[in-house]
């Protein structure tokens, strides 16, 4: 039997991974379209690391006494094959790719998630959630030793935020950077982070796209607006948002044409359909004039 479900990508959070899991192997894809097959491979436990911090995120290439190797990929409903492990059989990896091949082909997108168990970290002032740290769909991840209470966003690197400021002589950090100093502040001295249990998540107070949008100096206010819109392509494979936060991060994905193009097969709904069918559009003309 093959399961389907997704779950949030931390940390730093960059985007809502599907997964198809069949024990053995699974097939995982953050764009519903390219997916990596991965089979387990046993480990030695002496070779295991101990005493080190639970961290939910590591469950994408590695569980408790097993790693993963990648087997194949899966790009436009074709199957490619890597070269095989040693220490994995043939015939089993060729069935399981197989499969796994026919159960992604027939699956309906995007799955649904199972991380129901969320760590936040905690405003110092009121101790309220401030930012997401990690997600897990195992209610024992919230007994282990927690991870460090630090948030990170995406790198400049890799998200580029346009800053407000003009063109400077100086060296200004990227505005990535600075909103991690925020958060960090916010956090306190001592900062603190809690696991919850969110099994409904679109009726409750916790910040809806992952990180509080209240702050009192306007340049902060700016900077925390301007990393979610430069996010939101990637906040909107979110399930349980509001329609109202959906057609807003909506309006500022329209910005971002290629990105709403790779990742719109993932968006479990779509308030303005007419406007993120422009943007898709336009993404294909721009890459046609290319």
């Amino acid at each position: 039997m093959i399961k389907t479900y997704s779950r949030r990508l931390l940390l730093p959070f960059v985007g809502v991974v599907q997964i198809a899991d069949m024990g053995p192997a699974r097939a995982l894809s953050m764009d519903g379209n390219y997916w990596s097959i991965q089979y387990k491979l046993p480990v030695d436990p002496r070779q295991q690391p101990q005493g080190q911090r639970a961290h939910p995120g590591s469950s994408y290439t590695r569980i408790v006494g097993y790693n993963y190797a990648a087997i194949a990929t899966i790009r436009g409903g074709r199957l490619e094959q890597h070269p095989l492990h040693p220490a994995l059989d043939p015939d089993e990896v060729r069935s399981a790719g197989n499969r796994l091949l026919e159960a992604v082909n027939a699956a309906r997108l995007p799955f649904e998630p199972t991380d129901h168990y969320e760590y936040w970290l905690l405003d110092a002032q009121d101790e309220t959630p401030l930012a997401l740290l990690y997600t897990s769909d195992d209610e024992e991840t919230m007994a282990l030793t927690p991870p460090l209470p630090e948030w990170h966003p995406m790198p400049a690197a890799e998200l580029k935020v346009q800053p407000p400021e003009a063109p400077q002589t100086t060296y200004v950090p990227p505005v990535n950077h600075r909103l991690e100093g925020l958060v960090a502040e916010r956090a306190g001295r001592k900062p603190r982070a809690v696991w919850f249990e969110r099994k409904e998540p679109s009726g409750d107070n916790f910040p809806a796209c992952l990180i509080r949008e209240d702050w009192r100096e306007e340049q902060h206010q700016l900077l925390c607006d301007l990393y979610i819109r430069r996010l939101a392509p990637r906040l909107l494979m979110i399930h349980g948002l509001s329609r109202p936060v959906r057609h807003r991060l909506e309006q500022a994905a329209r910005e971002h044409v290629f990105d709403v193009e790779r990742f719109h097969p993932l968006y479990p709904e779509v308030v303005d359909h007419r406007l993120l069918t422009a943007a898709r559009v336009e993404a294909r003309m721009r890459r046609a004039n290319t």
